[in-house]
């Protein structure tokens, strides 16, 4: 029941995504606050379980101390390579019957990690023994993804729904493109009917798209598919979050390290959703207009959507190291302050046998700006050296996505109309995440060293149990929160896990380098390209099926190659 649920909220977070023009909601926020580091190709082989150990620039963004523990300067730069393996299953009815999975992988080049520190003696034996500054930049997240999957559908439509979701509009505001900018009709609906996918079939606000036909039932006229369609779902989504970092941390007594960071994030989120459905049999879909007659084809329809995000924070951190061999570590980040700006664009074309009647709409450019504030993050390590052969290092870190809050970058209030509803959702709706680490580092000889990590992260994102004993969803509350009470919260319980292993190589000289590999397995999503909507078979039967599924399975490679020298 969990599991089938949990598919269900994550459908309605891409269609509120994929048709909301400018619409914030808990989903975009989680999505640019979270953090998958990647860092020195030696952090990352050790699952970034770096809190307590220190020394690399790696650990520098998850540990504010972690620069002082060396005892000299280093400038590092890491090129990577990042590879999404995407499996994806097509349904034409919901969740009922998936096809095979066909798989699409994306690749891009990346750089995890660049920066040096400088390390400075005071000269003294005890107390503040060192000082060290640092800039770096160190890359938090990845968003590639791409997916495609495709199947056949004799029953819906997303054309359809499209004419079924404009029910009501006046036809002479759908065919303005004025309309784009001074009514409330949403744009994916405008730019489908001026793309030609739709037209009124019985009174003004009725409507048919091009690829159903018209039937009657006694004086019922009622649309619907007449033939097969063959669908294709297409979905990107590209870009990366990097924190530049500028540290100074201190060694005091070579026994404790503090250290503190002001962290400048920044990301480029790029989201594509783009369907496509052709008639597997033209002759099944003829179209009458006043200048004549034709056959539908093919119809494609796009939104895209890219935000560019700026944001500030602070960190802390403190590395404790009792004895030679043990080391205690932990850190607290300040929420970050974010701007996000934002921009997005529909497109519709449709295609008939007669190319007359041939038609195409590019909306205009949505744009829109506001504030984030994202969770808080407080981590914690332990790590343990074996007498110059190898370390274990071990950390949890937590996030409190319940504090999230979207604000008008304008007023700068958070308690601003449009965002009310939306905080509500995120205070309810998004909770706790847990982030447990884990690393080992053996070494075959004194200068080449083995290394192996892991990660295990768990959603933040909750449902409750209401005064009814009814399970309430973030997708849910907007129709519950005024008429039931949220009595307890659950968690949906997906995990991301990830494994990692490399090699690294010091020199009896300054120079050192390090190879790291780490494949990360997401839970399964599931996708729908257009809303369930009300639609009729031949005679005129309303169907009880869902639109179509896109079922994924997710996996992210990451290749890091680290390059170094000690000064």
């Amino acid at each position: 029941m969990m599991n089938k649920m949990k598919k269900i909220l994550a459908i309605a977070v891409l269609l509120t995504a994929a048709i909301g023009a400018g619409a914030q909601n808990m989903y975009d926020a989680i999505t640019y606050s979270q953090n998958h580091y990647f860092g020195t190709a030696r952090s990352m082989s050790m699952g970034n379980a770096v809190t307590a150990l220190g020394g690399d620039l790696g650990s520098v963004g998850i540990n504010p101390a972690g620069s002082a523990v060396s005892s000299y300067g280093q400038f590092v730069i890491t090129p990577g390579v990042t590879i999404s393996s995407v499996s994806s299953a097509y349904s034409a009815e919901g969740e009922r019957a998936y096809g095979p999975a066909s798989p699409l992988s994306d690749t891009r080049m990346n750089l995890p990690n660049i920066g040096f520190s400088m390390n400075y003696r005071t000269g003294r034996s005890n107390g503040v023994k060192s000082v060290t500054f640092s800039v770096l930049s160190n890359q938090t997240n990845a968003y590639n993804f791409a997916s495609e999957a495709f199947g056949s559908n004799s029953r819906t439509s997303k054309i359809a729904e499209f004419a079924y979701s404009a029910t009501g509009y006046y036809e002479d505001l759908l065919r303005r493109y004025s309309s784009f900018n001074d009514t409330d009709i949403p744009w994916d609906i405008l730019t489908a009917y001026q793309g030609g996918m739709y037209g009124p079939y019985y009174a003004d606000g009725d409507y048919a798209g091009v690829t159903e036909a018209i039937g009657r039932k006694g004086d019922f006229l009622f649309p619907y598919v007449p033939g097969a369609l063959a669908q294709t779902s297409y979905l990107t989504k590209r870009g990366t979050k990097n924190d530049l970092v500028l540290n100074f941390a201190a060694n005091i007594s070579d026994r404790v390290y503090f250290g503190v960071n002001v962290g400048l994030p920044t990301a480029r989120y790029r989201y594509s959703e783009t369907f496509y459905e052709s008639a597997v049999n033209p002759d099944l879909f003829l179209i009458s207009f006043e200048e004549g007659d034709t056959y539908f084809l093919r119809g494609a329809y796009n939104y895209m959507y890219n935000a560019n995000i700026d944001g500030i924070y602070a960190k802390f951190g403190v590395i404790v190291r009792p004895t030679d061999a043990l080391r205690f570590g932990a850190s607290i980040q300040t929420p970050t302050a974010f701007t996000i700006s934002e921009t997005w664009q529909d497109y519709a074309s449709t295609t008939f046998d007669d190319p007359y009647f041939d038609d195409d709409e590019t909306s205009p450019t949505g744009e829109y700006s506001y504030s984030l504030r994202s969770p808080y993050r407080a981590s914690f390590g332990l790590a343990y050296t074996f007498g110059g052969q190898g370390l274990f290092s071990v950390d949890y870190e937590l996030a409190d996505y319940s504090v999230m809050r979207f604000s008008d970058i304008r007023r700068d209030r958070m308690n601003s109309e449009e965002f009310v509803y939306v905080n509500t959702v995120n205070r309810y709706f998004a909770g706790l995440e847990h982030n447990l680490r884990a690393g080992l580092e053996f070494k075959l000889t004194p200068e080449v060293a083995v290394r192996a990590g892991y990660t295990l992260t768990t959603s933040p994102e909750r449902y409750w149990t209401n005064s009814s004993g009814q399970i309430i969803t973030a997708n849910d509350f907007d129709y519950y929160e005024d008429n039931h009470t949220l009595v307890t919260p659950h968690y949906y319980g997906d995990r991301t896990q990830s494994f990692a292993f490399g090699l690294g190589y010091s020199s009896p000289g300054s120079f050192f380098a390090d190879i790291a590999a780490r494949m990360t397995q997401y839970p399964s999503s599931t996708f729908a390209p257009y809303y369930t909507y009300d639609s009729y078979d031949s005679t005129g039967t309303l169907l009880t099926i869902d639109s179509p599924r896109v079922l994924n399975e997710r996996k992210l490679w990451n290749v890091s190659l680290t390059l170094g020298w000690r000064f």
